[in-house]
């Protein structure tokens, strides 16, 4: 086995799954004839053309908060964009909470990867694909340019796959732990950096919210996003008011087909998003 170094260190992790994806590929048979293969190809364009398009918006999220950060980026050489990586039809957000450099970078780079998963979260709903996930903080090493391997990835995920059960990003202890930690250290210094880094972690924490069962999660429709959008007011139609429709239409749905699995899930959602749509100015509807 040929001999490698590896460091370990803290990392915060986000891992997203687009729900629903692998269903739809296992339905899929080669076409016969010209009307199969439009219809596998609208499939396709609807499953890996998707997962695709939400790589891109990923990226360009990235860009934009970069472009924004011009004050942070004059401090440092290094890129404020976090680590990403899909693969199938999940997605990796990485960051590493070294401080070699600073406190600045970790701090910045966490708060484009809340603010991009919060984006990313509007637009899936909006386009019908709902996406389930976790950010965790814990131990691992990197693997490749934009790969990490270890306990970090491994929380994220088990975090994913057992308690966030609905189309939610559901926020782990540790990482909760971790930007407590980290505004106390700021806010008891007295630097004009610390004092940008309280600031900064403050908003982070602003896009975290306690859901009805008592689990943290990532406040994808809160004032914070809002606060983000603009006052264009494209992405209240474009992206807020088109996800909560696909959420109307999707519990409709499951109610007809009596999907009692999915039932009490669409119906979670359905309440939260109900409970943020009076910031983005659209009024709830009567079943």
């Amino acid at each position: 086995m040929k001999k490698r170094n590896f460091d370990l260190g803290y990392y915060l992790v986000a891992f997203l799954d687009v729900q629903g994806q692998r269903q739809r590929f296992h339905e899929l048979r080669l076409p016969k004839h010209r009307a199969e293969a439009a219809a596998v190809s609208e499939v396709l364009r609807q499953t890996a053309g998707f997962v695709l398009d939400l790589r891109q918006h990923f990226d360009e999220q990235f860009e934009r908060f970069e472009a924004g950060a011009a004050s942070m980026v004059r401090h440092t050489l290094e890129p404020v964009r976090p680590r990403f990586i899909g693969f199938s039809d999940s997605f990796v957000v990485s960051v590493p909470l070294r401080n070699d450099s600073g406190d600045l970078l970790p701090i910045a780079r966490a708060f484009s990867a809340l603010s991009a998963t919060a984006f990313v979260m509007q637009l899936s709903l909006a386009s019908n694909h709902p996406l389930r996930g976790a950010i965790d903080v814990g131990l691992a090493t990197e693997i490749g340019p934009q790969e990490i391997y270890g306990a970090a990835l491994e929380n994220a995920y088990v975090l994913e796959s057992r308690q966030a059960v609905y189309p939610r990003i559901v926020i782990g202890e540790e990482f909760w732990r971790y930007l407590n930690v980290a505004l106390a250290n700021f806010q008891n210094q007295t630097t004009p950096v610390a004092r940008a880094l309280a600031a900064i972690t403050e908003k982070a924490m602003t896009l975290v919210a306690m859901d009805n069962d008592g689990k943290r999660i990532l406040d994808y429709l809160g004032q914070t996003m809002v606060q983000h959008a603009g006052p264009e007011g494209g992405q209240k139609e474009l992206l807020v008011r088109r996800a909560y429709d696909f959420v109307l239409a999707e519990q409709k749905r499951i109610l007809g087909v009596k999907n009692y699995k999915l039932i009490p899930r669409y119906e979670a959602l359905r309440r939260y998003v109900e409970s943020r749509l009076s910031l983005w100015g659209i009024e709830t509807k009567k079943d």
